[in-house]
């Protein structure tokens, strides 16, 4: 019975939200030559070497928010550029490397530019709800910092590894997005992202246990966290990472998108001077 309810509420709202965005008037279409401005509030979940891909007991969420602008190049293409700030996390708890005792946190800004394709035409009559995908590059700053015996400690410049990396890396960011709501000059968006940082030091873990003998001893602290649980330290070279594959991030978010001006506007101001 609860499913039942549940589908009707569902569907009830797919309808509602249909009905909304057909109504929109062809003086507020986004047509070619449309600017935009959104801004967007979700949640992320950092991919990398301190958590399991498939641990959806322990997601340790962390949250980003972003601001937008797009233009309409053309029915069904749209350039887009943003700048967000996201916080991401991660922990070796509760998994299968527990014991090595290693986590992170971050909050970083990026910014990307790129593409969004509309899956038909707005014109389309036959598809009122019309989904897209984005695709863009950009870039990230790193600021990975960890929690030791109570206080913050920022991990970049302490080279817990032995080496020093670039804390600015390219990002390339793909994602899918849908409209869910709209009325004259708003619309609501759900959307999906991926952001594939090309670095593997967004969680400051990436190859090897270093030789520690030549650390300050706050790095050499933080290189190997085993001795906090008590556990024999690692050996050098005993593996801390993974470096074969980068780390990433995905945020989910809402998204409330303004539309700034459109051509049927601009040709009523010309006309009018309104």
């Amino acid at each position: 019975m609860r499913f039942l309810i549940l589908s009707f509420v569902f569907a009830a709202w797919i309808f509602t939200s249909a009905e909304l965005l057909a109504q929109r008037s062809e003086y507020w279409r986004e047509k070619p030559g449309t600017w935009l401005l959104n801004v967007g509030l979700g949640a992320t979940r950092y991919v990398g070497d301190l958590n399991e891909r498939s641990d959806f007991a322990h997601l340790r969420l962390g949250t980003a928010l972003d601001v937008a602008a797009a233009f309409r190049y053309s029915p069904q293409l749209t350039l887009r550029a943003e700048a967000q700030l996201y916080f991401i996390r991660g922990s070796q708890e509760s998994t299968h490397l527990a014991y090595n005792n290693l986590s992170f946190r971050s909050l970083n800004p990026d910014v990307w530019a790129g593409i969004q394709w509309d899956f038909w035409r707005d014109d389309n009559r036959n598809h009122v709800i019309i989904p897209y995908v984005l695709a863009g590059l950009g870039l990230t700053y790193l600021t990975p910092k960890t929690i030791y015996k109570g206080q913050t400690v920022s991990l970049a410049p302490l080279h817990t590894e032995g080496v020093t990396y670039t804390r600015l890396p390219l990002i390339i960011r793909y994602g899918l997005g849908v409209p869910i709501a709209a009325n004259e000059r708003f619309k609501w968006h759900f959307e999906g992202t991926y952001t594939h940082v090309l670095s593997d030091y967004v969680d400051d873990v990436s190859t090897v246990y270093p030789d520690r003998t030549g650390m300050q001893p706050l790095a050499a602290a933080l290189s190997d966290r085993r001795l906090e649980l008590g556990q024999t330290p690692n050996a050098v070279g005993a593996i801390r990472g993974n470096s074969n594959r980068r780390d990433g991030y995905v945020v989910l978010s809402l998204r409330l998108i303004f539309v700034i001006i459109t051509p049927s506007q601009r040709n009523y101001r010309r006309m009018f001077g309104g």
